[in-house]
């Protein structure tokens, strides 16, 4: 017996399973012979497989069996079914019957009754008139009644037994509206409420100042029974109006223009305490306390003397830091602004729309002082522009000088950003960026000049084309003369933290410009009365354009913010300068070797024919030549340029190496530095390589300004190519075409050279020049 509920209980299980709807055969089986297993691990696979499809049709013929049992049960139910529903019909269409009957009846009685039900409507009319007719008459009456004793009440000086009289004489009033008389009695009524007016005025008035609820109470509710609210607000406002001014006055009125910033913030102090002690007790005496208020602080901060614009144009006309002192006292105006807030915190639509006039009267001050905000940074950033000083005296002292002004003057852009921040909330940051662009053009040409000074003072003004040999001094050969050059790539370096405190001073533009983005998409307006103050929205319409285009390109990642486009300009020209400065320093020497090349006796000595030396020379061989000191000189300083290079190639200096990659080396053009962009020591290869094409192009220049070698001349400048080639390839560098030819026109012999005139591997140009200086032993 214990058994029969358990496999029941276990079929229903297993019902449940094959009724799911996410039933899944395969894994129904997997999990079945993997319980079976579990339990019975002894028995195969095949054995639990048989014993599991018995149980299934097992389950399967008790399945069938209870269907075949439901379906005998329902086809003996049919008849019984069958009889109930047809029963319901009858009773439904009876029902039918029945409903008809009574809609018969209610029509066949509105016919009969109409005429009665429309006597009564008459008579219920008729009544209605009847009793305002009454009413009228008693308000007639009521009105005699009460203008009748209404002296012997006003003698009683009682205010809530006169109050209740004029109550009723207002009443009885609406409804004589019709009277031949009702003017006069209106103004009768009038000349009553001036006398109780009058009566509670002064009582009125000494209960607001001294702040006694319970008195104001009444005498608030008297004027509102009079309907003369307008008045009973006139009377608050001459209270503390007078207070609100003369408080400013105070504190305003009388200090020294140096002591404004302090004494207008604690102004506003005094003006947010006495809000919020005023705000508490309207709220027990008034029913609309923000409106009583708002318009008392309003008409007097419109009334305030001195007025605040006057207070701010004077304190920042005789202040030594007009922003410092602008930016105090605009924080105090917004702390006050913060504290009105936080007291109708819980406020919001037309309630809040009250407040508007008065944040209007409170930032309204501010608006022409803040359109001088730009005159004033940028006179605040010259100053303290003028302020760093870039000593010039000597090579040195001036790198390190420009070296410690590029953080003060990007630190000086820095606050200037934070400042206008402060004071404007981000309105300014449009004009700021036309301020900023000034100040640091004025900057670059101060540091434009000193570059022009020092290349005067390294003897480099007018090289590469025009350099005195008495200005320049030999190739370096030792550490000491040296230092030039390491000092002109500090230079460089100088140049690449311009360029990442650039990038730093735009992100902190950027950034500013995005966390003031809620400030200047939500301005002041009625219904945001605690929004930012847009003082450009009708002053400078132009500036305020430029602002929104630079907050939308900001808000917008597909478009660049053009920020600080003028400065980044100005600085790659800088860099330009200071690799053409640095490029200068190293190839002056060169140049100045090279030079001297057309004028070397070597090139036009003349051996005679008959000479017994002459005979000698013709039968050496080339390579037994050697290059003259000048190349070798050369050559040994080319050599040394890799090490003199390299403490300035690795990347532990990031500035330099910014201005390594972007500044634009003299004598190369573009294809050569995109073929260079492809090493990996991009800054060093750029930099042998210009020197590299200076010195090829000037050595070339030079021998063809020759004017005239003999044979034994033409074998020793190729001598001399050769080993520059050779001294180049050491470093990584290609002759150049125009030095490779000059080579195999200098080492060919007179029959060879002219073969050349038809070899279009040979420039003609070259051909023709060289043709013209070349002397042959039988010439």
């Amino acid at each position: 017996m214990m058994d029969a509920p358990r496999q029941q209980s276990k079929s229903e299980h297993i019902w449940a399973q094959f009724s799911a709807e996410e039933f899944d055969a395969k894994q129904w089986v997997n999990n079945a012979l993997r319980t079976r297993t579990d339990k019975e691990p002894d028995t195969s696979v095949d054995a639990q497989a048989s014993t599991l499809i018995l149980k299934l049709q097992l389950l399967i013929q008790e399945v069938n069996n209870s269907l075949e049992e439901f379906s005998n049960q329902m086809v003996q139910n049919m008849p019984k079914v069958t009889r109930e529903i047809s029963m319901v019909k009858q009773e439904a269409a009876l029902l039918s019957e029945q409903m008809q009957l009574v809609k018969e009846d209610i029509t066949r009685v509105e016919a009969n009754t109409a005429q009665s039900m429309q006597r009564l409507v008459d008579l219920d009319k008729v009544k209605m008139r009847m009793q305002l007719s009454a009413k009228a008459l008693q308000e007639v009456d009521n009105w005699s009644t009460l203008s009748s004793d209404v002296d012997e009440v006003f003698a009683s000086q009682d205010v809530s037994v006169i109050t209740a009289k004029l109550v009723g004489m207002k009443q009885s009033l609406r409804v004589l509206h019709d009277v031949a008389d009702f003017e006069d009695r209106k103004q009768f009524l009038e000349a009553l409420k001036d006398r109780l007016e009058a009566l509670v005025a002064p009582k009125l008035i000494a209960a607001i100042n001294s702040h006694s609820s319970a008195e104001a109470k009444l005498y608030v509710s008297v004027f509102n029974d009079m309907d003369r609210s307008t008045q009973l607000r006139s009377y608050y406002s001459q209270c503390h109006k007078n207070n609100i001014m003369r408080l400013w006055s105070d504190h305003c009125g009388r200090v020294s223009p140096t002591g404004l910033s302090q004494s207008l913030s604690t102004a506003y102090d005094e003006l947010l305490s006495k809000w919020h002690a005023e705000y508490a007790w309207c709220k027990q005496v008034f029913t609309s306390p923000l409106r009583v208020l708002v318009g008392v602080f309003t008409e007097a901060m419109t009334s305030l003397d001195p007025p605040p614009a006057r207070c701010l144009s004077t304190a920042v006309d005789t202040s030594t830091e007009p922003i410092d002192t602008l930016i105090s006292m605009r924080q105090s105006s917004l702390r006050f602004i913060k504290g009105l807030e936080g007291t109708v915190s819980g406020l919001q639509g037309t309630e809040l729309e009250l407040l508007y006039p008065l944040m209007l009267s409170i930032h309204k001050p501010y608006s022409h002082t803040m359109l001088r905000y730009p005159f004033l940074q940028q006179q605040l950033l010259t100053n303290k522009l003028q302020k760093i000083k870039i000593p010039f005296q000597g090579l040195y002292d001036t790198v390190s000088g420009l070296q410690d002004s590029v953080p003060k003057v990007f630190t000086v852009g820095n606050e200037a950003v934070d400042h206008c921040v402060q004071l404007t909330g981000g309105w300014g940051l449009a004009g700021l960026q036309d301020v900023l662009e000034s100040y640091f053009g004025s900057y670059f040409t101060k540091i434009a000049s000193v570059l022009s000074e020092l290349r005067k003072l390294c003897g480099l003004d007018g090289c590469v084309d025009k350099v005195s040999l008495d200005d320049v001094k030999d190739l370096p050969d030792s550490h000491e003369e040296w230092v030039e050059f390491q000092l002109a790539f500090q230079l460089i370096q100088c140049c690449g933290e311009m360029m990442v405190h650039c990038n730093r001073l735009r992100d902190h533009v950027i950034g500013s410009l995005v966390s003031c983005s809620a400030n200047l998409h939500n301005p002041l307006t009625p219904n945001d009365p605690f929004g930012s103050h847009d003082y450009l929205c009708n002053n400078s319409p132009a500036e305020r354009n430029k602002l929104m285009e630079l907050l939308s390109r900001t808000e917008n990642s597909s478009t660049e913010p053009l920020v600080l486009k003028t400065t980044d300009q100005h600085i790659c020209s800088l860099n330009n300068e200071a690799h053409k400065f640095a490029f200068d320093i190293i190839f002056i020497g060169l140049k100045t070797k090279l030079d001297d090349v057309p004028s070397m006796d070597a090139w036009e000595c003349y051996t005679p024919p008959q000479s017994p030396s002459r005979a000698i020379l013709e039968d050496l061989p080339l390579f037994s030549l050697s290059p003259l000191p000048y190349i070798t000189e050369i050559g040994d300083y080319l050599l040394t340029l890799p090490q003199q290079l390299e403490p300035f190639m690795s990347h532990d200096h990031p500035a330099l190496s910014a201005a390594l990659k972007t500044g634009k080396m003299p004598v190369l053009d573009h294809t050569t530095v995109v073929a260079e962009e492809a090493d990996d020591d991009h800054p060093s290869s750029l930099w042998l390589a210009a020197i590299a094409k200076g010195t090829m192009d000037t050595y070339s220049a030079n021998i063809l300004r020759i004017r005239s070698i003999t044979q034994h001349a033409s074998r020793q400048i190729a001598t001399d190519i050769a080993y520059l080639c050779n001294v180049l390839a050491a470093l990584g560098q290609s002759a150049s075409a125009t030095l490779s030819q000059m080579e195999v026109l200098f080492k060919a012999e007179e029959e060879e050279f002219y073969e050349y005139e038809e070899d279009e591997s040979i420039s003609k140009d070259l051909y023709v020049k060289l043709k013209k200086i070349r002397i042959w032993d039988d010439d």
